[in-house]
């Protein structure tokens, strides 16, 4: 599935409804944005659609912070479904057959004696 983005209407819209007197105002935590983007707020890969009432803009730290939470959702999503379609292999324990035992008796490793920790 292909990312749907939004119109240009409606980032437009967006725009207007986040600026009071000249100024733009990120609509998560309302602070004055100088940079910001216009973001899903439910997110497409969750069922959201490109619509005015689903548009936010948040400040560039606000989408610094919702884009990797997005990200971690959406590829969690994708594994549920890649399951649940049988795309996913389940994991397995290796099967191996090791390795042979040796059958030379071992040797005790011989015993060095402590040294003193200071000198004096």
């Amino acid at each position: 599935m292909s990312r749907r983005e939004f119109t240009k209407a409606i980032k437009v819209a967006v725009v207007k409804r986040a600026m009071h007197d000249g100024v733009v105002y990120c609509e998560s935590c309302g602070l004055p944005a100088k940079r910001w983007q216009i973001d899903h707020r439910v997110a497409d890969a969750h069922g959201g659609k490109p619509v005015i009432e689903n548009a936010q803009l948040i400040c560039e730290p606000c989408f610094a912070i919702k884009n990797p939470q997005d990200t971690k959702i959406a590829a969690k999503l994708k594994r549920v479904e890649a399951r649940h379609l049988g795309a996913h292999r389940p994991k397995a324990k290796i099967k191996s057959a090791g390795f042979p035992q040796s059958s030379k008796p071992r040797m005790p490793k011989p015993q060095i004696a402590p040294r003193a920790l200071y000198r004096s």
